[in-house]
């Protein structure tokens, strides 16, 4: 996140297109700057920074990191790297021997059809203990 004049994280504030939005905190009421928004700009709405996400990938994303959407993709991904390491621990996506493009998407793929039904298994097992 961008830092004001006075060294304060700006707010973020929307997307435009491939562009975030940030503005002066002090405007936007999230810090209680002692210059004001003098510090930073003369106009009434605030100092705003529009950055271009495909500058730089890896410091600017988009969705921004504190946005609920972000929240939601990250908690997805988190779900696939635990299928990922379930396949590279247990059924051998790692250590595969077989070569060619064709036989390892074959392999990946009886490796997921593996790993479903043997939760659809475990699932099915909670529910008829619970009953």
């Amino acid at each position: 996140t961008p830092c004001c004049s006075m060294g304060f994280a700006m707010t973020y504030w929307g997307a435009d297109g491939d562009y975030l939005k940030f503005r002066c905190p002090h405007a936007t009421g999230k810090v209680d700057c002692p210059l004001g928004m003098t510090a930073c700009s003369s106009s009434n709405y605030g100092m705003v920074v529009k950055v271009d996400t495909k500058e730089d990938l890896r410091r600017f994303s988009h969705p921004h990191r504190d946005t609920k959407r972000w929240k939601e993709l990250y908690n997805e991904r988190t779900s696939v790297e635990r299928c990922n390491s379930r396949m590279k621990t247990y059924l051998t996506a790692d250590r595969l021997h077989v070569w060619g493009i064709q036989k390892v998407t074959t392999h990946q793929y009886l490796n997921a059809i593996v790993l479903l039904v043997s939760a659809l298994s475990a699932a099915s097992r909670r529910k008829q203990a619970a009953a």
